[in-house]
């Protein structure tokens, strides 16, 4: 075999080795890939939660993540990040990133977020017995309330 057809023959062979290599899908898709690729476990639910309401009487501060002040779904990001997972960082992205799940069947550490006329606006982590613990507002501190409105989803991490 000449040089020049063992020289084409490596380059082929490498155009179509790297041609594979790059038809593969990657695992990352972007910095919320994970939350909405990978799925929580009960009991990391409920460790959430459970941090979320170790926060009740912390400030509300609009785009605060902790660990001192919260905006709503900044003390889901917390709380979650405290488990060791990662969720989205807005309303917006917690309702079209997460997993839905039926209103009947929502349970302990799952997110509810607030819509009006599809539009997210506001969240909390749920505890059972139709409350949630939340931020709600400037001057309010993370608490906890009776979920106000049927105008909501569920969405599991």
């Amino acid at each position: 075999m000449s040089v020049i057809k063992r020289a084409l023959t490596i380059l082929v062979g490498a155009f179509l080795f790297t041609g594979l290599l790059g038809g593969v899908p990657s695992e990352d898709h972007g910095p919320s890939a994970e939350a909405a690729s990978t799925r929580t476990s009960d009991n990391q639910r409920v460790r959430a939660m459970k941090v979320a309401l170790a926060q009740r009487g912390d400030p509300y501060r609009y785009g605060a993540a902790g660990p001192n002040s919260f905006d709503c779904s900044g003390l889901t990001k917390y709380s979650y990040g405290r488990v060791g997972r990662s969720l989205p960082r807005t309303t917006d992205q917690l309702k079209s990133e997460l997993r839905g799940i039926a209103k009947r069947d929502r349970a302990r550490g799952d997110i509810i977020v607030f819509v009006d006329g599809g539009d997210a606006y506001h969240a909390g982590i749920y505890i059972g017995n139709n409350q949630i613990v939340h931020a709600s507002r400037s001057g309010t501190p993370v608490k906890v309330d009776r979920i106000w409105t049927s105008s909501y989803v569920v969405r599991r991490p």
